[in-house]
């Protein structure tokens, strides 16, 4: 699994991962209202592919997300099987997510500094070697 991605059975977390699986999950909420088996599919397009993730992790994440009140929850008798525990992003979990996403934004533009000073500096190196 490439560094830095998904959650693999037996990988150790963290917290910026714990974050960034909440983040997603909150961006997925946002988006519609999904139960834990579909967001776990859903998590894929952000790197975190079902077959290498435990679902007792969202299944955490998401009772984190919880209890912070970010995310609320409701059994849902619509299908035909068993029923499933249906999360809804709430509204503090709506602030929290455009913070979070603000937040994200503010580090990516530090990320590029850093990237730019590291090849301008790199640049000028292969130029003073090849003069």
């Amino acid at each position: 699994m490439p560094h830095g991605r998904g959650f693999g059975k037996g990988c150790r977390g963290g917290r910026r991962k714990m974050f960034f699986l909440e983040s997603c999950v909150l961006v997925l909420l946002h988006q519609a209202p999904s139960y834990g088996y579909a967001l776990m599919e859903d998590l894929r397009q952000f790197g975190f592919p079902p077959e290498q993730m435990d679902i007792s992790i969202l299944y955490r994440a998401l009772r984190d997300l919880e209890d912070m009140g970010f995310v609320s929850s409701n059994w849902s008798d619509e299908s035909y099987g068993p029923q499933r525990r249906v999360y809804t992003i709430t509204p503090d979990g709506e602030a929290i997510l455009a913070e979070w996403m603000e937040d994200l934004r503010q580090r990516r533009r530090e990320i590029e500094a850093l990237e730019a000073a590291y090849l301008s500096v790199k640049q000028k190196a292969q130029s003073d070697l090849s003069s």
